[in-house]
C-alpha cells in the first residue's frame, strides 16, 4: 500500500458536506490522501461519482455511508464500511429515511410560518444545491431572510431540540442499522463514540452488532484515543478515524486529511475489507 494520509469520515454535496464527490477527491489529492472513504449522511450517491474522480489516481475510494440511529433519547451515529451500494435493501431503505427526511423538513417550514418566520422551500433547497435538506440549511435560509441574525441564534431560538420548530426524525434502532450495513456487506462501525459518554455506555452500544471503533476523529483529544484504543484492542475491533469533513464552506469547515491518522489504520482498514470488494473489476 502507498503511504499517504488517510480520511474515512468525509461528507460531500451528496448530503450535507459543501463539497462535490469529485470535489472532494481533489482536496484529497492536493493533501495527500491515499485512502478516502466517502461517508454521507443517510445516501450513497456520492460514492459512484467519487470512485471515478479518483480512478487513474493513487487514492483509494471506500464506499461508506454514515446513519442516525436512535438509542433512547440519544442520537448515535453508525458507520458502514465497503459496502455494496446496490443491495436492493440498502437503498429502500436509505430511500425510506431520506423521504422521512423531507416529511420532517415540510413540518419545520410550517411551524416556522406559524411562528412568523416564513421560508420560501425552493430558497432551502437552493442553499442545500443538490444535496439534502437539513437543519443547516433551514438555518442559513433564516439568516437569509434576515429572521435571525446567525446560524447559532437560528438554532438557539427554532431548531434545536425543546425549541418550538424542532421536528423529531425518524431513526433506525442501532441493531437495526448494523444488520443493514451488514447485508449490503458492509462493516459497521460505531463513529466519533467519545460524543456518547463514559466507558461503560460506548460498550453497551458496541455489543449492538458494532465490528469497528472510529477511534481517530476530528472531535476526539489524545485521552479519547487512548481510551478508544485500548477498548479496540481489548474487543478486537476494526479501527477506522477521520476527519468528518463537511468542506470548506461548512459551519466547522476542515480540509480533509487534517486529522493525523496513523499509518497502520489505513492497512488494518483494508485487510478487512471483504471479498467482494477485493474481487471487483
Amino acid at each position: 500500500m502507498k503511504s499517504g494520509r488517510i480520511d474515512l469520515h468525509v461528507h460531500t454535496t451528496a448530503s450535507d458536506g459543501t463539497l462535490s464527490p469529485a470535489g472532494v477527491v481533489r482536496e484529497a489529492l492536493s493533501r495527500g490522501v491515499t485512502i478516502l472513504a466517502i461517508a454521507d449522511h443517510d445516501i450513497t450517491d456520492g460514492v459512484r461519482p467519487a470512485e471515478e474522480a479518483a480512478r487513474s489516481t493513487d487514492i483509494t475510494v471506500i464506499p461508506a455511508v454514515e446513519l442516525s440511529v436512535g438509542s433512547g433519547e440519544r442520537e448515535i451515529h453508525v458507520l458502514g464500511y465497503f459496502l455494496d451500494v446496490t443491495t436492493p435493501a440498502l437503498a429502500d431503505a436509505l430511500a425510506d429515511l431520506r423521504d422521512a427526511r423531507d416529511e420532517r423538513n415540510d413540518r419545520i417550514l410550517l411551524r416556522l410560518k406559524e411562528l412568523g418566520a416564513p421560508l420560501d422551500p425552493a430558497r432551502v433547497q437552493e442553499i442545500a444545491g443538490t444535496g439534502s435538506v437539513g437543519r443547516p440549511h433551514i438555518a442559513k435560509a433564516l439568516v437569509a431572510a434576515a429572521h435571525v441574525s446567525s446560524e447559532g441564534e437560528a438554532f438557539g431560538r427554532y431548531l434545536a431540540r425543546g425549541k418550538p420548530a424542532y421536528v423529531g426524525r425518524q431513526r433506525l434502532g442501532l441493531s437495526q442499522a448494523a444488520g443493514l450495513i451488514r447485508e449490503a456487506r458492509g462493516i459497521p462501525v460505531l463513529a466519533h463514540p467519545a460524543k456518547i459518554g463514559p466507558r461503560t455506555a460506548i460498550e453497551s452500544t458496541l455489543a449492538q452488532g458494532m465490528h469497528g471503533l472510529e477511534v481517530f476523529h476530528s472531535d476526539h483529544g489524545q485521552a479519547d484515543v487512548d481510551l478508544l484504543l485500548a477498548i479496540a484492542r481489548q474487543k478486537n475491533l476494526m479501527v477506522t478515524g477521520g476527519t468528518d469533513s463537511h468542506g470548506p464552506h461548512s459551519d466547522r469547515a476542515l480540509a480533509v486529511g487534517a486529522v493525523d491518522i496513523p499509518q497502520w489504520v489505513g492497512e488494518q482498514v483494508l485487510q478487512h475489507a471483504p471479498p467482494w470488494w477485493r474481487e471487483r473489476p
